[in-house]
């Protein structure tokens, strides 16, 4: 079996009077150990919704998630936030932002446990996570005891990839985690999440609408619509793919073609 697997995952939601309405529709998908999946494709077609689902946010309505051996609805939700990280566009959703930077990182290392947190704030992993910080040449090592809000953008996209992979997860989750910052600190942190990707050999799912970030750090692409994956660009696909050419792909999935709706 493969690292990840979903077999025939739905998901169906009530939008009221009654109406189901799929987020996903019999989604089946193997990831190996390592790969790193672009996941694209037009709003509301269904990636948030997976996301959800894999990290045990909401429950499947059919199908199975195997993570490793195990199948992911059997995993208590402390195991599942041990094993699957998750770095959103916001970094508030996974951060506490009135706690210090070094309070943030002790309590994504001792995720998924049940040993108290005050215990963790010591002066050896004080020093642990300056020596962390330092290769980020961000200064984030002489910010650990400043509070989450006062970073900026970059410095808490940063924050929170660290501690999305502090644990070495086996499936890490960026959500988007890109959007919200201009263009070069945007690039900087794809950087700087690439090296830890690689360094650590994490299992990658990567939600993002810079669609030529999805070329250059992808080893699959997949286009979802409508709660389905549509299409799988494979690896020895991607060299050929412009970011225009996944455009067409999205456009064309959505009705359109160079902007004008395909007649039926």
């Amino acid at each position: 079996m493969a690292h990840i697997e979903l077999q025939g995952v739905t998901k169906r939601f009530n939008r009221g009077k009654g109406d189901l309405v799929s987020g996903l529709n019999d989604v089946n998908l193997s990831i190996e150990k390592g790969e790193v999946i672009g996941v694209i494709g037009t709003n509301g077609a269904g990636k948030s919704t997976l996301f959800n689902c894999l990290s045990g946010q909401i429950k499947l309505d059919e199908g199975q998630i195997y993570l490793g051996n195990h199948e992911i609805s059997s995993l208590k939700p402390m195991e599942i936030a041990r094993n699957i990280g998750r770095v959103f566009q916001d970094p508030r959703m996974g951060t506490a932002p009135r706690m210090t930077v070094f309070e943030n990182l002790m309590l994504a290392r001792k995720r998924g446990e049940n040993r108290l947190f005050g215990r963790s704030l010591t002066e050896r992993n004080y020093q642990e996570m300056v020596e962390y910080l330092k290769p980020f040449r961000l200064d984030l090592e002489k910010r650990l005891d400043v509070p989450i809000e006062n970073l900026s953008g970059g410095q808490r996209q940063t924050i929170s990839l660290v501690m999305a992979t502090l644990q070495q997860p086996e499936l890490l989750l960026l959500d988007e985690h890109t959007a919200a910052l201009d263009p070069r600190t945007a690039k900087q942190v794809m950087a700087m999440t690439q090296d830890i990707v690689k360094k650590l050999n994490l299992t990658t799912l990567m939600i993002t609408h810079h669609l030529q970030d999805a070329l250059t750090y992808s080893d699959r692409i997949i286009v979802m619509h409508q709660g389905q994956i549509s299409k799988i660009f494979t690896k020895d696909e991607i060299p050929k793919l412009t970011a225009a050419d996944l455009f067409s792909t999205i456009e064309h999935l959505s009705g359109f073609e160079n902007g004008v709706a395909i007649e039926d």
